[in-house]
């Protein structure tokens, strides 16, 4: 009989680790290779130009343009795919067979809205905390209620 693995993906912003399940009784291992980080600056420290300017549509009045999207909002994302294509090239190679979510309200939402339908079909739960500096112990407590520990 083969043993069910879950992966539990704790995750944020600016950092994720990746906790694995092998069947009751096995506790949470850390997965090797799945402890990404990254550095998010300001908004201000990464974009230091001024902003670009425009003209009016009527008269010669010119007025700043912000941009769409904020930096540091830009750069969270980008982490967030970051992680997403880890996951899917995980599961592409049969890695894990359920997925569990842990990650702030915010990035709970970006995750859902990059996971591939592949990897959306072996998402087994969701906890909306923050609890990437937790220890394995909250963590566990967290998640037993999607499984046998």
């Amino acid at each position: 009989m083969k043993k069910t693995v879950t992966w539990i993906v704790v995750a944020d912003h600016q950092r994720a680790r990746v906790l694995m399940n092998g069947g009751p009784g096995r506790g949470l291992q850390p997965v090797a290779g799945m402890d990404l980080q990254t550095r998010l600056k300001a908004g201000r420290d990464i974009v230091t130009d001024r902003p670009g300017r425009s003209f009016e549509s009527r008269g010669g009045a010119r007025h700043a343009v912000q941009p769409r999207v904020e930096p540091h909002r830009q750069a969270a994302e980008r982490f967030v795919m970051t992680v997403v294509k880890s996951l899917a090239a995980a599961n592409r190679k049969g890695d894990y067979d359920r997925l569990v979510l842990i990650a702030p309200p915010r990035a709970l939402g970006e995750f859902r809205r990059h996971l591939p339908a592949s990897v959306r079909k072996k998402l087994i739960g969701e906890v909306g905390e923050d609890l990437t500096k937790a220890p394995t112990a909250t963590l566990s407590r967290h998640v037993r209620d999607f499984f046998a520990l």
